[in-house]
């Protein structure tokens, strides 16, 4: 005879909830989405209030193409919602210039700024002087030159310069960095810039009285800090949408050798509660999933530039082996966790280029990690077909082409140039 009966017992076991559900996909959203939903809370939930920002990439000095808080054609209103790659053709700079200028000039100085604008060349330089301008114009030089000035002041550091040599030394304007960094920097570049070019650092401390050691330090900043052409496209026709960076690295001001690490969603998004309105509740929620979202990603972010630093400081081919569970394990997160938090994320590197932070991991092991230590331990240029047969030997069989798209990738130059 069978009897059924209801009991209880204790059970260990794991259950996701719905809170961690919704921070995981808070997590993988890409920057953009993201600041989709913040806009979306912020319309929908009163007690939430969005306070002043400074973008942390321009600070507030630039006014066109600054990749994070430079607005796309036809946004809605400025903000940080510049377009992915596959996203609609952007703004072309000259528009975006222009646009900038006919606000701070006078309606009788619109056609002279068009036509300054117009005259700049596909590096954003002017190839002319005001005089030269005002009589193709016939305008008052004063008037072409008060609009010139407003074309250097609202666009990005450089534009509208005569040269390269202008072109940096506006470009140290717009520094905020050490006085007698400034003023060396400024000394080598307005009187011995080809000299630097050449390497002559001996000819150039003779001449400012300073030491060789100091004027490639000069190098370096100038390498690090400026570059010879703005950030402009000039005329060139519309590009596709640029990737807004969700992590900006640059290099520790105090400790050399190593970078700090700065995200921009907190920066461009400084949210706060208004306790004399409704929904506190769920304000608090969404604000502490956000704090959760960037608690994550600036741990990961830290744990990979903390294990790359050879690769900020010599480029690709200095990539160490780092996989996401090695990530998860060293952080004490779920390996999911990690990828949520790669996933769709982008690097602007202290080179000045934007990176999928992606690019920091993955590189372990298989072919990759096997090319890699054969590459590093040959005594001199080894070519593809014999690396194709090492890796034979090795355990994989790849063709010599396979190979070279392999060691490209990598960052190894091919055997002639090795």
């Amino acid at each position: 005879m069978f009897s059924l009966e209801l009991g209880m017992e204790p059970r260990l076991g794991l259950e996701v909830s719905p809170a961690l559900v919704v921070f995981g996909e808070m997590l993988m959203l890409p920057y953009d989405a993201m600041q989709a939903a913040i806009e979306d809370e912020l319309l929908g939930n009163t007690a939430l209030e969005r306070l002043e920002s400074e973008c942390p990439v321009c600070a507030g000095r630039w006014r066109t193409r600054c990749p994070v808080c430079a607005p796309p054609a036809g946004g809605p209103g400025p903000g940080p919602f510049a377009a992915r790659p596959e996203a609609a053709a952007a703004e072309p700079d000259t528009h975006a210039l222009l646009r900038a200028v006919r606000a701070e000039v006078g309606t009788a100085e619109v056609a002279v700024a068009e036509y300054l604008v117009g005259s700049l060349d596909e590096h954003g330089f002017l190839d002319r002087s005001c005089a030269q301008v005002a009589a193709e114009l016939g305008a008052p030089e004063a008037v072409v030159a008060r609009v010139a000035e407003v074309i250097r002041r609202v666009g990005p550091p450089g534009v509208g310069a005569g040269g390269v040599t202008e072109c940096l030394l506006r470009q140290l304007d717009a520094l905020d960095c050490d006085d007698a960094t400034l003023l060396l920097a400024r000394a080598v570049i307005a009187g011995h810039l080809p000299a630097l070019a050449k390497g002559h650092f001996a000819a150039i401390a003779t001449a400012l009285s300073v030491s060789r050691d100091e004027v490639r330090r000069v190098l370096e900043f100038v390498k690090a800090r400026l570059r010879p052409y703005p950030a402009f496209d000039g005329n060139a026709a519309p590009r596709t949408g640029y990737v807004v960076p969700d992590v900006l690295v640059r290099p520790h001001g105090e400790i050399d050798g190593e970078f700090a690490v700065t995200l921009v969603e907190p920066a461009m998004n400084r949210l706060r509660i208004r306790r004399d309105r409704g929904q506190l509740p769920q304000a608090r929620s969404f604000l502490a999933l956000l704090r959760d979202r960037w608690e994550t990603l600036r741990r990961v972010v830290e744990l990979a530039v903390e294990r790359q630093k050879d690769f900020l400081r010599d480029g690709p081919a200095a990539l160490r082996p780092l996989t996401r569970a090695e990530a998860a394990a060293e952080l004490g997160l779920h390996e999911s966790t990690v990828s949520r938090a790669v996933a769709d994320k982008f690097v602007l590197l202290p080179d000045r280029t934007i990176v999928p932070l992606a690019k920091f991991f993955g590189v372990s092991g298989g072919v990759d990690g096997e090319l890699r230590r054969l590459l590093a331990a040959a005594d001199g240029p080894v070519s593809d077909q014999r690396l194709a047969d090492l890796l034979c030997a090795a355990g994989y069989p790849i063709a010599r082409r396979t190979v070279a798209k392999h060691r490209a990738r990598l960052g190894f130059a091919s055997t002639a140039l090795r």
